[in-house]
């Protein structure tokens, strides 16, 4: 889970840990980076668009350049409605639009995990 927002990061990932879905949350796009260069591959990456030090398109950049990080599946989650059509996120496999529903996440994580 890669999310500015502590609370809402806190949230979404005790959700998940309660749904049996391990998680790991970052607060900007490098440290997610930096986290999964060194550990195994999720089974997917639940990604905010607007955070400081590296955004959720930056962010999305440098996973394309990674040949072994390329491979796990995005979900996008913001606010904006045009998130779909900003560029390098369009090989995302989902959007979720903010406020998340619980069931949609849940029900988008077990279509990848």
């Amino acid at each position: 889970m890669v999310e500015d927002d502590r609370d809402l990061r806190n949230s979404l990932c005790g959700l998940l840990e309660l749904e049996g879905f391990p998680t790991v949350g970052a607060s900007n796009g490098q440290e997610a980076l930096a986290w999964l260069r060194r550990h195994p591959a999720p089974c997917a990456i639940l990604l905010d668009l607007m955070m400081p030090v590296m955004s959720g398109p930056e962010f999305r950049a440098q996973q394309l350049e990674d040949e072994v990080l390329a491979r796990i599946p995005v979900v996008v989650l913001s606010a904006l409605e045009e998130a779909r059509q900003q560029e390098g996120l369009r090989g995302a496999r989902a959007y979720l639009k903010k406020p998340i529903e619980a069931e949609m996440l849940l029900d988008t994580l077990r279509r990848f995990c």
